[in-house]
């Protein structure tokens, strides 16, 4: 089974996002925007960074992230988007 994974602005935030969320922490896996990603994942928690966000998220995850997803990326909170504006 593929684990989860919580994407925030640094690890120890990710961690603090799963315990708030009260998620399994042995089913949820903290990573921060810019970390390798070496294995697939089942679904994604996107947390706004907190530094704001920039090109350099988006472009990590749909480049990084995405491709090693099996199921779904949502965000925290729900309606929270990364801008596309390079999407047509």
């Amino acid at each position: 089974m593929y684990k989860n994974v919580m994407v925030a602005s640094s690890k120890r935030q990710a961690t603090a996002m799963i315990a708030w969320m009260k998620l399994d922490a042995d089913v949820w896996e903290p990573l921060s925007y810019g970390d390798p990603v070496t294995k697939l994942y089942a679904h994604a928690k996107l947390v706004r960074p907190s530094e704001g966000v920039d090109q350099a998220h988006s472009d990590w995850v749909f480049e990084k992230l995405v491709p090693n997803l099996c199921l779904t990326a949502t965000t925290v909170p729900p309606n929270w988007k990364i801008p596309q504006e390079h999407v047509e």
